[in-house]
């Protein structure tokens, strides 16, 4: 439980950083061609003050496929589809951490003006994900916003404060990956049938993300701590089998040494003399 502890804390602590940095790298990989921040339009609209206009989930979905998001029929969408010549924006791969940065640049990013970001550095993120909420998730003890049914229903970990899980598929313990809460809603059939009209919010994605590579990392620390105990109990048992060994092949010893022997058999010369 320490190195839970101790893992959040070390997280936590370079969130800000981080966000402003990956942010930044973000944008100008991927967005910097068609959209300025405060800088007038280009391809796309300026996203200055984007953040202000839509909420987070919208802009996850807009960003993530908005070809999609679009034949949904969601208004906001279609007319920002509309305004800018009928032209999608194309798809992108974002991990909620990526999203979660980029967003959080969105939000505040360091001035940029002319088609130019300048990169500062005091980005706070757009939200924090929670090992504890990311746990209540995944139990079923705080519900899906959208109704999907909660991860425990098929999967299982091994977590103290998680005391069963389902059987239908693979056990979660050590199968944390960077975006693998998207990958599998989208991949694999019954989830993408569970989850195709009750999609996680990229908070609830972020949440159970952390919660996963936190169960991972926990694992993978007891096991590493377990090797010394392990090479302990094997030098033990090596040790216990030689005392056995020994006690078998010699708990009886010779009673006479080879000079009694010769003794005996002079003694008989002498008595026959």
């Amino acid at each position: 439980m320490m190195y839970v502890k101790l893992s959040l804390i070390l997280l936590l602590s370079s969130l800000g950083a981080a966000y402003a940095q990956d942010g930044k790298a973000i944008f100008e990989k991927n967005c910097l061609a068609c959209h300025t921040i405060n800088g007038g339009k280009k391809v796309g609209p300026d996203l200055v003050n984007i953040t202000k206009k839509r909420s987070l989930d919208w802009l996850a979905r807009f960003i993530t496929n908005s070809t999609e998001f679009i034949a949904s029929g969601d208004k906001d969408a279609n007319k920002v589809f509309l305004e800018n010549g009928k032209m999608p924006m194309p798809s992108h791969s974002f991990t909620p951490a990526e999203l979660n940065a980029l967003i959080s640049y969105l939000n505040n990013p360091g001035g940029a003006g002319g088609g130019s970001v300048s990169g500062g550095t005091d980005v706070v993120p757009a939200f924090v994900p929670t090992y504890d909420v990311g746990r209540n998730l995944f139990t079923g003890e705080v519900p899906l916003t959208n109704g999907g049914p909660s991860c425990i229903s098929c999967h299982s970990v091994k977590e103290d404060k998680v005391f069963f899980g389902g059987t239908l598929a693979k056990d979660l313990s050590v199968s944390y990956a960077p975006g693998i809460v998207q990958t599998m809603a989208t991949s694999m059939p019954a989830m993408i049938n569970a989850y195709k009209t009750h999609e996680l919010t990229l908070t609830e994605k972020s949440n159970l993300e952390l919660f996963l590579k936190v169960v991972k990392e926990n694992q993978l620390f007891s096991r590493s701590r377990q090797y010394p105990s392990l090479l302990f109990l094997g030098g033990f048992i090596i040790f216990c089998g030689l005392v056995v060994i020994s006690f078998v092949f010699w708990r009886n010893p010779r009673k006479k040494g080879v000079r009694s022997d010769i003794f005996a058999r002079q003694k008989k010369v002498l008595q026959k003399d």
